[in-house]
């Protein structure tokens, strides 16, 4: 199993190819992503409720970060967890979102 790079790289660029708008990422553990891309309609917490419930996948609302004013089209991703774990997950965020 790779570096923390290298588990961001695999991660980052799932992503990205599944549609999402990657965040440049420097020094944590986490990816953030635009979902607004994927035609998702609604907000950062039903966006993480979604894939949770539909495709077993958790991420964080970024306003979960916030008081008042919040961006409320961003979702986190970890990254570190072992390879496996980020290509099952990417794998079942590309079934939910295949077009």
């Amino acid at each position: 199993s790779g570096d923390l790079q290298e588990k961001r790289d695999l991660l980052a660029d799932g992503l990205a190819r599944i549609g999402f708008k990657v965040l440049p990422v420097q020094g944590t553990y986490f990816v953030t992503t635009d979902f607004r891309p994927l035609g998702f309609n609604g907000d950062d917490a039903a966006f993480c409720r979604y894939i949770t419930e539909q495709a077993k996948v958790t991420a964080i609302p970024v306003t979960a970060f916030y008081e008042g004013d919040a961006p409320r089209h961003f979702a986190r991703f970890a990254f570190c967890k072992r390879d496996e774990i980020l290509v099952e997950a990417l794998a079942r965020l590309e079934k939910l979102f295949a077009k």
